[in-house]
């Protein structure tokens, strides 16, 4: 019976201690919260080693089901992915929007994401979001300049999300011919963007 109590107690310590190892070592809140436990911790991490990626990525849109454009890779290495989460028809003719989802890796030394925004922190307190990517589609041989429609802070567990505005921004652009004619377009992306976070 005394051998019990004691094994028991054995255990019990060395869950106390285990509890309270994972605890203070920040890897609780690692585990709960993913990536925006980094990106937060500005006392521990900082993001002074990201750049831009000096490279273009293209992918196919096909217009005759929206849906099929669904979980497209822009980008992936293996390690990052940048994907199509929604994409929908905008109340302006001929005008698309598309969604992009950007997802990293991280770990207790740091996080690194490849995204079309550029997360950094100015004076020390305040988070920022800037749109490093550029966007622009080609239909019928026509290549048209398009604009940022959202751009969101790291808020899901392994990264960020972003979109954009695809196709000619007005009628005009597309000399009267409507994008309901036209079954597919190009996108291309440039300036993404790799976010590193290192310990300080």
């Amino acid at each position: 019976m005394k051998n019990r109590k004691s094994k028991s107690l054995l255990v019990a310590s060395i869950f106390i201690l285990g509890f309270l190892f994972v605890w203070t070592s920040g890897l609780m809140a690692l585990w709960s919260k993913g990536m925006p436990h980094i990106v937060s911790d500005i006392n521990k991490y900082q993001n002074e080693k990201g750049h831009t990626i000096e490279k273009e990525y293209s992918l196919i849109v096909d217009l005759t089901n929206l849906e099929n454009n669904i979980d497209k890779d822009l980008y992936n290495d293996g390690a990052h992915r940048i994907y199509v989460i929604h994409i929908r028809t905008s109340d302006h003719d001929g005008v698309y929007e598309i969604y992009f989802r950007s997802s990293g890796i991280y770990s207790q030394s740091g996080a690194s994401l490849i995204s079309g925004i550029n997360h950094s922190v100015i004076n020390g307190n305040t988070f920022t979001t800037e749109m490093s990517a550029k966007m622009s589609s080609e239909i019928d041989g026509k290549t048209y300049e398009n604009y940022i429609l959202s751009t969101s802070g790291v808020n899901f567990r392994d990264g960020d999300e972003f979109g954009f505005y695809i196709g000619p921004t007005s009628v005009p652009e597309t000399d009267g011919k409507m994008l309901d004619k036209e079954e597919s377009m190009k996108i291309t992306v440039s300036n993404l963007y790799q976010n590193i976070w290192s310990k300080k």
